[in-house]
């Protein structure tokens, strides 16, 4: 699911693209604040790809509700996710488009920056359980670890 707003930064050359993680917490929530803040500095903006990943239903509960209400329950809760950073964006004027998938999160956010041509990845930093999620959290350590593209950490 996709929605697009291709308000500034459109010059006669192929804009930037930042992919800005947004899970609905404070933590997503501040690097894209970080990202509007980096982009309204450069004299071309960057267009702002905000991605939503819901992780996939357990087989044991998918295989007794249709596709359709379980299609329905993941951009729901992708909405509900995105709202505020939505919000947040729209009142900047900045381009963006917001997109809603399915999938394992690091690995989801990793393929696709490469598949839509995103030039850097701006996220969100928490603490978790093993010593270097403590630091970083789980989902940016591995996609620090998988990505290609530049990764701009915030905590």
């Amino acid at each position: 699911m996709k929605t697009d707003n291709g308000k500034n930064g459109m010059t006669s050359h192929t804009p930037e693209h930042w992919l800005v993680p947004i899970d609905g917490s404070d933590h997503s929530i501040h690097a894209l604040k970080l990202a509007i803040s980096e982009a309204q500095a450069r004299l071309t903006t960057p267009k702002l790809m905000l991605l939503n990943v819901q992780l996939p239903l357990p087989s044991d509960v998918t295989r007794f509700i249709d596709g359709g209400t379980i299609d329905e329950f993941h951009r729901e809760a992708g909405e509900r996710a995105v709202q505020a950073a939505k919000d947040l964006v729209e009142a900047t004027g900045l381009a963006h488009s917001v997109h809603i998938v399915v999938g394992s999160v690091a690995s989801t956010i990793v393929a696709f920056g490469s598949s839509n041509a995103c030039t850097r990845i701006v996220m969100g930093t928490h603490g978790h359980s093993s010593v270097a999620a403590m630091i970083m959290g789980s989902v940016t350590t591995k996609v620090l670890h998988q990505s290609t593209l530049p990764v701009l950490l915030t905590k």
